[in-house]
C-alpha cells in the first residue's frame, strides 16, 4: 500500500500543476514502541500553467469551437490529467471526442503533445486525425438465457446500417438496464471496428437477473386482520403458455406482464385481480396493449353478500 501511495502523491501534484514533481527518495523508520515513521522527500518542481492550444489536421470543426468544448484557456493550471479527460471521456460534462464519435468518426484520435515549455508555461498542440465514418455492421446479443434475442434488440438504439455513434451507445446500455431482466452492472458493448471497409461490428454482452416479484403483507381494518398476495412477472411470454420447456417456473422470455393479487381477510372478503400488458403489440413498434380483470366479494354483518367485478 505505501508503494501505491507513493503513486498517488506525485499524481496529485501532477493534477495540482506541479508537472515535474518527483520522489527523491522514501524510507521507513523503525520504533522501539513498535511502530514505524514512513518518510518521504519531495521534490515539487515548478507550478505551470497553459500557454497556447493550437489545433491541426481538423476540417470538420474550427478550432474555436473544438476549444470551447475542451473547457481549458490559456492560464489554466496545468493537469494533464483534465486535458485527457476532457478529450477522451468525462462524465460529468462535454467532451472533444465525443463531437466526432456521435456523428460516426469512430476513428478519429486526438493527440496532445507538448510544443513549448516557457518559464512556468506550456503550449499544447492538438493534433487531430479525423479518419473515416464508421457504419454499423452486425448488431448481435450473448448471455441471454432467458430472454428472447428480439426483445432486447428491439430496444437498441444502435443497428445496422446507422453510422455508429457512441451516445446512442450509452443510451442503448441505460435502456437496457431498464428492462430490469440484465445485471446493469455487466452490459457491456463488445466493438470490433474494421478501419479499412469504415465497419463497425456491435455485440452486446449481458447478464440474465431475476426480474420477477413477489408481495405478502398483512394489515389490519374492519377489525381484524387483512392478508395481500401479489405475484408479477415482467418477463412472461403468453406465446409458449403449452410449451413447458419454457416454464421457469413461468414461461419466459418475451418481455410481457402478468400480475396477479389476491387479499382477503377471511370468508367475509375476498378480493382478486390479474393483468396482463403487451409492450410491443405488433412487434415493430412499442404499442402497448393490455387487458385487467378485478373481482371482490364483501359479506356485511347481516350476511348479505356483494359482488363487484370489473374487465378491462
Amino acid at each position: 500500500k505505501f508503494v501505491d501511495d507513493r503513486l498517488k502523491i506525485i499524481d496529485k501534484y501532477n493534477e495540482l500543476g506541479y508537472r515535474d514533481a518527483r520522489l527523491i527518495k522514501d524510507s521507513i523508520i523503525k520504533n522501539d514502541d513498535n511502530t514505524i515513521d514512513l518518510v518521504m522527500k519531495v521534490d515539487e518542481g515548478p507550478k505551470y500553467y497553459f500557454g497556447s492550444i493550437n489545433w491541426v489536421g481538423n476540417t470538420i470543426y474550427p478550432s474555436a469551437f473544438l476549444s470551447q468544448e475542451l473547457g481549458i484557456k490559456k492560464g489554466d493550471v496545468y493537469n494533464i490529467k483534465d486535458l485527457e479527460k476532457n478529450i477522451t471521456y468525462n462524465p460529468n460534462g462535454t467532451d472533444v471526442s465525443a463531437l466526432y464519435q456521435d456523428n460516426g468518426y469512430l476513428f478519429s484520435r486526438i493527440i496532445p503533445i507538448e510544443t513549448r515549455i516557457s518559464n512556468d508555461s506550456i503550449d499544447v498542440e492538438m493534433r487531430v486525425r479525423e479518419g473515416k465514418v464508421a457504419v454499423i455492421n452486425k448488431v448481435t446479443i450473448a448471455g441471454n438465457t432467458r430472454t428472447n434475442d428480439h426483445v432486447a434488440l428491439r430496444e437498441m438504439r444502435t443497428r445496422p446500417g446507422q453510422l455508429y455513434s457512441r451516445e446512442k451507445l450509452v443510451r442503448t446500455m441505460r435502456e437496457l438496464g431498464q428492462l430490469k431482466y440484465f445485471n446493469q452492472e455487466k452490459i457491456q458493448p463488445d466493438m470490433v471496428p474494421n478501419e479499412d471497409n469504415g465497419t463497425v461490428d456491435i455485440n452486446w454482452k449481458v447478464e440474465e437477473t431475476s426480474s420477477d416479484q413477489i408481495e405478502l403483507s398483512g394489515g389490519w381494518g374492519y377489525g381484524r386482520l387483512i392478508g395481500t398476495l401479489g405475484l408479477t412477472f415482467n418477463n412472461f411470454s403468453s406465446r409458449n403458455l403449452f410449451n413447458l420447456g419454457a416454464y421457469r417456473p413461468v414461461p419466459t422470455g418475451d418481455g410481457q406482464k402478468v400480475s396477479l393479487r389476491l387479499q382477503s381477510y377471511g370468508a367475509g372478503y375476498v378480493s382478486y385481480s390479474a393483468s396482463f400488458m403487451e409492450p410491443w403489440l405488433g412487434g415493430k413498434r412499442p404499442n402497448a396493449f393490455s387487458l385487467s380483470y378485478t373481482n371482490s366479494a364483501f359479506t356485511d354483518r347481516k350476511s348479505t353478500r356483494l359482488n363487484s367485478s370489473h374487465a378491462n
